[in-house]
């Protein structure tokens, strides 16, 4: 009989550790076995040397094993302990024993030991090898197998199996101090080592009873394992039954027989047969196909002839389920079920542990109000195709009367684009007219009181041709005295000190003049390209200058200019909105009052500003003023397209925009703003 029955229980998984285990094991019941044959001492502690030397290698190789695969140290160091706890116990033990029922004693501390060991420290080694290769660190898979709940029969077999070796050490121990102290009270001590031997008697006998407990718990454990086997799964065939009866899905389930195994109430319904009439039977080829008895597709699968059969029973219409492998799918019409119905149906076979076919499952769908559905909206369908058809004919001569009303109104656009081209002018014309009109007043100034001075240095100059003359006469031989008359005559004092200051007035004259022509140049633009790179505080300022006549009567110019880049733009164009932004200011202003010019940059824009003290406009007329035609001037003094002109020039053409803010008796202010780098149309 072996002392230690092997069993799955003790397999680690771990293959080098699991033999070396069942070597142990071996060697074990094989000194078991054969204690009687080998009673002498000697021979038997060659035997049980040679055990100690097999498990010292053992664990060496356990604790390379732990080494290589990075165990935590902690868990290490316990089990590197645990051996040399072992090697010391079993070299003590080895020396202790005399007789046959010692020897006994020994070899049952072996097998409990080993026992303990493997089902204990091993099985956690091997729990957190495996965790460590599925990538947990060391240290989180020893704290996981710390919080890892234990079996209550292992436990209470790892239980028994401690207090048994724990008691042999015990024993052990006990052996060793009594011996040590033998030799120096042997003559003093004879009593009480007749009363440690009774007392080891009693614990022999404790022994027995412990190793008993062992095989009765170990039996209990194999026992129990074979009850909760069958009860999980019997638990497990009671859920799957229950998940297939409450699925709202209609489905069936057929054995490696044919017969049915489940039928659900979803089942149920839609066929009207109760499954205690179904289960058992094999009546679903004959429910499907009336009236003759022909395989369903779940037959087909669990007989593996669908692939072969598929053409007498389906034709073409099944397809495999793109879920489930070894599934197929297939839609049909039943006219014996209910009042007829379309079925959608899926099966799918049922598989064992070894791969093999035990059964096959299928579901059904009741499609038939979809199949209803797409006939109404195929006939629907054909009924638009022909509605579309009567409409693009009516269409057709639509688009033909179209196309005659297209032209007529493309003929009136272009009377209309001619007369407002013609209004274009007629303002533009107007502003170069009110604009010359000022600059020739402008320069009418300069230019009068620079003719009067050469008008007064013709005089001098005649003046100072007599005194060279009368000079030129003394020279010849003349009247010396005529010089000093003739200087007295010209005045050359006031001569040399008048004539610097004419020829200053003359160029300061002149000055004005040509930079009232080079603004204005600046204003027109005629020499520059459409898009470029202006900088627009300088063009401001040549449309003041320029359109100076009509502000200086009625406002004072602040100027609040801050510093910008060049903007890229059509500078003769953003002038032109100075322009208009200016002259409105003026012409709000009733008697004298201030017009303010500002400027910045924010947000990759430059802005303009335009501010006057005039009358100020109510919130409706803000509204309007960019209205082509809208103006608040009475009839005969404005067309109405000066604001509408600028609107188009900053927002539809630059990309920018206006701001407009008013208020009545106190004043408006325009803002425009401008991209850096605009948008060319």
């Amino acid at each position: 009989m072996e002392a230690f029955v092997w069993n799955e229980r003790y397999i680690t998984g771990e293959e080098q550790v699991d033999a070396e285990h069942q070597e142990l094991v071996r060697i074990i019941n094989w000194i078991i076995g054969h204690r009687k044959s080998a009673a002498e001492k000697q021979e038997m502690g060659q035997i049980l040397d040679d055990l100690v030397n097999y498990a010292a290698n053992h664990f060496a190789h356990e604790t390379q094993l732990m080494v290589a695969s990075g165990c935590d140290p902690r868990f290490l160091q316990a089990h590197v302990a645990v051996h040399q706890d072992f090697a010391e116990k079993v070299t003590k033990l080895r020396d202790t024993p005399v007789d046959q029922d010692d020897i006994e004693h020994l070899l049952r501390f072996l097998s409990g030991w080993l026992a303990h060991h493997i089902l204990g420290m091993d099985q956690s080694m091997a729990r957190q090898l495996r965790r460590i290769r599925d990538g947990i660190s060391p240290a989180q898979a020893y704290e996981e197998e710390l919080l890892l709940p234990h079996d209550p029969s292992t436990d209470s077999l790892l239980e028994a199996m401690g207090a048994l070796y724990r008691l042999i050490a015990s024993r052990n121990e006990a052996l060793e101090r009594l011996n040590t102290s033998l030799e120096e009270q042997v003559q003093f001590r004879t009593q009480e080592l007749t009363a440690s031997n009774e007392q080891l008697k009693v614990e022999q006998g404790r022994l027995h009873l412990a190793m008993q407990q062992l095989e009765i718990t170990q039996r209990k454990l194999l026992e129990s394992e074979h009850r909760r086997a069958a009860t999980t799964r019997r638990n497990i065939e009671g859920m799957l039954a229950q998940i297939i009866d409450n699925d709202p899905v209609p489905t069936f389930v057929i054995d490696a027989n044919h017969r049915i195994t489940h039928w659900n109430k979803a089942c149920e319904n839609i066929t009207g047969l109760k499954a205690a009439d179904m289960i058992g039977t094999q009546k679903h080829q004959r429910i499907f196909y009336p009236p003759q008895e022909r395989p369903i597709m779940a037959d087909l699968i669990l007989d593996g002839s669908l692939e072969e059969r598929v053409a007498q029973f389906y034709q073409s219409n099944y397809r495999r389920s793109p879920i489930i492998d070894g599934a197929f799918e297939s839609e049909a019409f039943f006219p014996h079920i209910g009042q007829g119905c379309w079925l959608f149906f899926t099966a799918a076979p049922l598989l064992n542990a070894e791969g093999e076919r035990v059964g096959a499952i299928e579901t059904l769908q009741d499609v038939t109000e979809r199949r209803v559905a797409k006939d109404r909206l195929l006939a629907q369908q054909n009924q638009l195709e022909q509605m579309v058809s009567e409409r693009t004919s009516q269409l057709a001569r639509v688009n033909t009367e179209l196309e005659a009303d297209r032209k007529a109104l493309e003929e009136l656009l272009a009377r209309v684009e001619e007369a407002q081209q013609q209004l274009l002018q007629s303002e533009k014309m107007a502003a170069i007219g009110q604009l010359a009109a000022g600059v020739a007043h402008e320069i009418n100034n300069p230019v009068g009181f620079v003719n009067s001075n050469l008008g007064t240095l013709k005089t001098y100059i005649g003046q100072l041709f007599a005194v060279i003359d009368a000079y030129e006469a003394a020279s010849a031989g003349g009247d010396p005295g005529q010089v000093a008359a003739a200087r007295q005559k010209a005045d050359l004092d006031f001569l040399r000190e008048d004539l610097p200051s004419l020829l200053a007035e003359s160029q300061e004259g002149l000055g004005r003049v040509t930079k009232i022509v080079q603004d204005l140049k600046d204003f027109s633009r005629v020499d520059q390209a459409e898009y470029q790179l202006a900088d627009l505080n300088h063009a401001l300022e040549s449309t003041l200058n320029v359109v100076w006549n009509e502000l200086k009567y009625k406002a004072e110019i602040v100027r609040e200019l801050g510093e910008i880049p060049e903007v890229e733009c059509i500078p003769a164009q953003i002038n032109q909105v100075f322009m208009n932004l200016l002259v409105n200011a003026a012409q709000a202003i009733d008697t004298r009052g201030r017009i303010t010019v500002r400027s910045g940059q924010e947000n990759g824009h430059v802005w303009f500003e335009v501010a006057d003290t005039g009358k100020g406009m109510s919130p409706e007329v803000c509204k309007r003023v960019f209205e082509p035609f809208f103006t608040t001037k009475p009839v005969g003094q404005g067309t109405g397209l000066g604001l509408s002109i600028s609107y188009d020039i900053i927002v539809k053409k630059h990309h920018g925009r206006f701001d407009v803010s008013s208020t009545p008796g106190e004043g408006t202010t325009f803002r425009l703003w401008l991209p850096l780098r605009g948008d060319r149309d």
